[in-house]
């Protein structure tokens, strides 16, 4: 079974991969880089591609909109307000776009952990150090200690 978190596809099949594993490769996966932000701002920032990039899709269409407007306009001399509105704004987020991108990894972040988890993960773990312990590979002791970990009973639980 695949599940979908806002974007972001983890799957619940056995891949071998721990949840923390796979939400970490996700993450490196979906996040998004401060310079390629910039390099839109540069290049795309009149139609507001560095906030569609940041997923800031409503502010990025009022940019869009702006500079649209700005240029049916110009002949009319409307058009510089909307034009200079536009560049005040693309100004500030030269300072802001960066405290975007990191808010953006953040969320994706706590978006992420906040995944459902396996049901059976600590069941399957359980059962792998059992078959471990069986096949002599660990003591019973260190069974007993990864149990009480996986169970989140407290003791000396062997890491």
């Amino acid at each position: 079974m695949t599940k979908v978190i806002t974007g972001v596809t983890m799957s619940n099949q056995s891949t071998g991969l721990s949840a923390d594993t796979q939400a970490l490769m996700a993450f490196e996966s979906n996040k998004k880089s401060a310079g390629v932000a910039y390099l839109l701002w540069f290049f795309t920032g009149g139609v507001g591609g560095h906030r569609f990039y940041a997923g800031r899709t409503g502010s990025a269409v009022a940019q869009l909109m702006l500079t649209i407007l700005g240029w049916a306009t110009i002949w009319f001399g409307l058009g510089f307000v909307f034009l200079s509105a536009l560049g005040i704004w693309l100004l500030v987020d030269v300072f802001l776009l960066g405290g975007i991108i990191r808010a953006y990894n953040a969320d994706l972040m706590v978006r992420l952990n906040a995944a459902p988890r396996r049901e059976t993960a600590s069941v399957d773990d359980l059962a792998k150090f059992a078959a471990l312990r069986d096949s002599g590979a660990i003591s019973s002791d260190e069974y007993e200690a990864q149990k009480r970990r996986i169970l989140g009973v407290p003791g000396n639980a062997v890491v």
